[in-house]
């Protein structure tokens, strides 16, 4: 078993630019973490949250201590591993307090680290959001899903995006508050039948996670399994937790507003110039991102396409 990053459990909303280096070094290699505090150092709206590696008495005090501070009795797990951003058990979703501790010491069995998020249902995003950089024509291509869809869905190719649109990202010397507006184009708008496949592709995919929440590809594609059947049993789940954003689109797709494509390439401007400063140069990279109500604009992590360029993450001090 791989050993696990020392030094957790590490709570994310204090890690800034003064600490930001030593925190690094406690996640060293999972780089879906490293990615979360990157970002909220450098400003971009990350969900705060508790790293842990293992269900100690630190561990324990510090998730009481965040739940308490938050007033809430869930968490939105995640989970990361070292040197590996795909993994066949999968995270994001929400647990409770009371199912943390084995569910931490699971992850510990199988080396990984489990990272407690605020509260944020997958099920109720406005928006899902994946980009790629393009750095050689300074663009940024985005794939976008729609309400009740989540950035997941994009990045595991479990079904086709909604919308496509290319941004000019330009110079990375440009000022900060550059306006990006004018540059941002959709080029791809899903269809009405295209999109009724992807709601129902969606529904069978929420009725199987809440069969089994951490491996819902093994009850998609078990030998008993029925896709309309998991679909109706992901209406159902939708209602019974009177979480029926996915529902009341299922008609129609509605188009995601260009100002939220603004600010997601704005944001990914403001994060590779903040990294520039640090001698860190990235080449294409990905980033994801949701619309999530009452929160706006929030970044769940980015991955360099290049090995060599995501051990620049962690500079020496």
């Amino acid at each position: 078993m791989t050993k696990p990053p020392s030094h957790l459990p590490l709570e994310i909303a204090p890690v800034n630019r003064i600490n930001l280096l030593s925190a690094l070094d406690c996640v060293r290699g999972c780089l879906k973490t490293t990615s979360m505090l990157w970002m909220h150092a450098l400003g971009l709206r990350v969900l705060p949250g508790v790293v842990l590696s293992d269900w100690s008495k630190s561990s324990e005090n510090a998730v009481r201590r965040f739940a308490r501070t938050g007033h809430f009795s869930q968490v939105l797990l995640r989970i990361d591993k070292r040197n590996e951003r795909w993994t066949r058990r999968r995270g994001g979703y929400l647990i409770s307090l009371a199912d943390a501790p084995a569910t931490v010491r699971e992850l510990q069995r199988e080396g990984m680290i489990a990272v407690l998020l605020e509260p944020a249902s997958p099920y109720a995003d406005n928006y899902g959001l994946a980009g790629v950089t393009v750095p050689e024509e300074e663009k940024l291509i985005v794939e976008v899903v729609g309400p009740g869809f989540d950035a997941s869905d994009i990045l595991r190719n479990d079904l086709t995006p909604h919308e496509r649109w290319e941004v000019d990202l330009g110079p990375l010397n440009r000022r900060a508050n550059a306006v990006l507006g004018t540059s941002c184009r959709r080029i791809h708008l899903i269809s009405s039948e295209d999109y009724m496949a992807t709601v129902e592709t969606r529904l069978a995919k929420i009725g199987a996670r809440a069969k089994n929440p951490a491996f819902p590809d093994a009850v998609l594609k078990g030998s008993k399994a029925d896709s309309s059947m998991l679909a109706e049993e992901g209406i159902a789940f939708l209602k019974r937790t009177h979480q029926t954003l996915l529902l009341k689109h299922a008609g129609s797709y509605s188009a995601i507003p260009e100002k939220h494509i603004v600010s997601f390439a704005h944001n990914i401007q403001v994060l590779l110039s903040g990294l520039s400063g640090y001698g860190i140069h990235l080449g294409p990279s990905s980033f994801a991102a949701s619309i999530v109500p009452k929160r706006g604009l929030v970044f769940w992590d980015f991955f360099p396409a290049r090995k060599q360029e995501a051990a620049s993450l962690y500079p020496a001090a």
